[in-house]
């Protein structure tokens, strides 16, 4: 389990002074490229050797709520991983009180940039990068 952690920014509540739904997407996506940064390879980098992750699905659940400046963190695991995709799970606390705020779940596909938004072939991960391969193996057996 990975923890990425910050406050709640102003911008992203609305105006009931929540943090608006829409942007659960938004701090989860930040959690996952910090994870992969961190466990996989600096993101900027893989897109330079090709490969990009879109994402294929998402679900949430929302569960309490944040407010401005409210310290969170978010936990990332990899759920599955099975060579060309893998599935994320996440839980979202606020930190002040240990309070769970949201749970979801993301699946990305790794995919050969194109520059064509109308397709994106899928890529193999374990071929084309055999030793990010094997450290999503170890991460997915935990």
């Amino acid at each position: 389990m990975f923890a990425y952690r910050r406050r709640v920014k102003y911008y992203e509540t609305d105006r009931m002074g929540v943090v608006h739904h829409s942007n659960y997407l938004k701090i989860i996506e930040e959690a996952r490229l910090q994870w992969c940064n961190e466990n996989i390879m600096d993101y900027k980098e893989m897109e330079k050797r090709g490969c990009i992750i879109p994402a294929q699905s998402a679900s949430e659940n929302f569960i309490n709520y944040l407010r401005f400046d409210d310290p969170f963190r978010v936990e990332v695991m990899l759920k599955e991983y099975k060579g060309i995709k893998m599935t994320f799970s996440y839980k979202i606390y606020n930190e002040n009180n240990n309070t769970l705020c949201y749970t979801g779940e993301s699946s990305h596909f790794f995919a050969k940039e194109t520059g064509k938004e109308q397709y994106l072939p899928y890529i193999s991960f374990r071929k084309d990068f055999p030793k990010e391969h094997k450290k999503l193996i170890e991460i997915s057996k935990l």
